[in-house]
């Protein structure tokens, strides 16, 4: 094994990715249906979740993995790390998701009474594989409960096993998770299930996580598989096969099994290279652009407030009463609107609470 590479560098490269991950999501939520274009009415936009998975395996893997070495070294409590790791992630994660659903809620807002006990308990997605149904514009939030599910199982296993062993697990945890879809395919019709449950999701993680071992243990193969004919390469393969398999003939057993997994590992090149802020020329001007880097610093709250703005813009426009019929106009006003609310609530909620974190710090010897 190699010298291990133990520096945690902030990377703007990967704020820009979280910009474009949401903005598929939102393309996919407000537009993707209105496009006449097959090319585009059949793009892979909603991968944007795939792409957050892919990063968030990458960023929690690295944190547990580079700390976890520091303890070791140390022999301080592991469980100290765990704890810091779990009270981080509440502080970041649960004040604007527990304060929409419970406005939400206390205004009867559609269907929050209905679907209220999986929503708090973070298993809305269990609910919609069990029931087969979307839950109105509460339906993106299987995709943080998938989050939540991960964070209750990984970092155990992290922070417990020996090094030598993380890459055999990570591996493991890819092979079933992609045997467990193939599974679900072949024996139920459950596509919901194929693509909700935490199993079904937990390639897209380990892949995030893999990349984060091969970072910090395998250095040299790392730079090597960060080099921009290793990315590009990727990213060709994956839109080739994707305009043969599923614009040009929609194959079932590819776009439910597979698709995902394809779209996982070119995201895992292009987070490898973005990491340390690899991207040169047009991609570094457009990841580093100064509106997207903040966007994607504030990704967390466009995603948990995108689909209620709708609604909300339906009830403003009471008073400015813009009228257009234009798909397009009405995206940019939704995400503008969006947009504000998230930057509002980064400032005044999420921002001075994320400033707590001083006090639990990952590292034993400075606060972070």
């Amino acid at each position: 094994m190699e010298k291990n590479n133990l520096k945690l560098e902030y990377s703007s490269q990967l704020d820009g990715l979280r910009f474009f991950a949401i903005f598929m999501v939102m393309i996919g939520h407000w537009l993707q249906l209105k496009f006449t274009n097959p090319i585009f009415s059949k793009a892979p936009f909603t991968h944007g979740v795939t792409l957050f998975f892919v990063l968030s395996g990458f960023l929690i893997t690295r944190i547990l993995l580079v700390y976890k070495k520091e303890y070791e070294e140390s022999r301080g409590p592991r469980m100290q790390l765990i704890k810091n790791f779990y009270i981080r992630r509440v502080l970041r994660i649960f004040p604007i998701y527990y304060l929409t659903i419970i406005l939400l809620y206390s205004i009867d807002y559609k269907n929050s009474h209905e679907i209220a006990p999986w929503l708090f308990t973070y298993t809305s997605n269990i609910y919609q594989s069990i029931h087969k149904v979307f839950i109105d514009d509460f339906n993106h939030f299987w995709s943080l409960a998938v989050e939540e599910q991960f964070y209750l199982v990984w970092p155990w296993i992290i922070v417990f096993i020996k090094p030598k062993h993380v890459f055999k697990v990570i591996v493991f945890s890819i092979i079933v998770s992609i045997l467990s879809k193939a599974w679900i395919y072949v024996y139920t019709d459950n596509w919901m299930a194929n693509q909700y449950l935490m199993f079904s999701c937990f390639y897209a993680l380990a892949l995030g996580a893999l990349i984060a071992y091969v970072s910090i243990y395998k250095i040299t193969l790392a730079e090597n598989l960060k080099k921009p004919i290793w990315v590009w390469s990727a990213i060709l393969m994956y839109l080739a096969i994707y305009y043969l398999l599923v614009i040009r003939n929609n194959t079932p057993l590819f776009v439910e099994v597979f698709d995902g997994l394809f779209f996982a590992i070119t995201a895992a090149f292009i987070i490898l290279r973005a990491s340390q802020n690899g991207f040169r020329f047009i991609p570094k001007y457009i990841l580093e652009n100064k509106f997207i880097v903040y966007s994607g610093r504030i990704s967390y709250g466009i995603y948990v407030y995108h689909l209620f703005m709708p609604q909300l813009f339906i009830f403003l426009n009471r008073y400015v009463q813009i009228t257009s019929t234009s798909k397009y106009t009405w995206f940019i006003l939704y995400f503008l609107l969006t947009f504000l609310v998230a930057h509002i609530s980064w400032k005044i909620i999420e921002k001075p609470i994320n400033k707590l974190n001083k006090y639990f710090p990952y590292s034993m010897h400075k606060k972070t």
